[in-house]
């Protein structure tokens, strides 16, 4: 490997309907929450509200939230 293995980490995307808010938070740390989209699961529901569970993540801060909530996906997609 070129690169170390978590460097690899921050080049891939990850769902943020990971079952706890202590998930989400360490994921959020480790490849920071530019890396991380929301994911519905649809038509399958993981949550009624699947957008309650990054809005209850305590340790996420409002910028945080915006980025996992939108942002990332908007950039990704060039759809700003």
């Amino acid at each position: 490997l070129r690169k170390r293995p978590t460097e690899y980490l921050k080049q891939l995307y990850y769902d943020a309907l990971i079952f706890t808010p202590e998930a989400l938070r360490h994921l959020a740390a480790n490849v920071g929450p530019s890396q991380i989209m929301l994911g519905t699961d649809y038509p399958y529901p993981w949550e009624d509200k699947a957008v309650d569970h990054i809005l209850n993540t305590p340790s996420l801060s409002d910028d945080e939230r915006i980025a996992i909530l939108g942002e990332t996906a908007a950039k990704l997609l060039r759809i700003q």
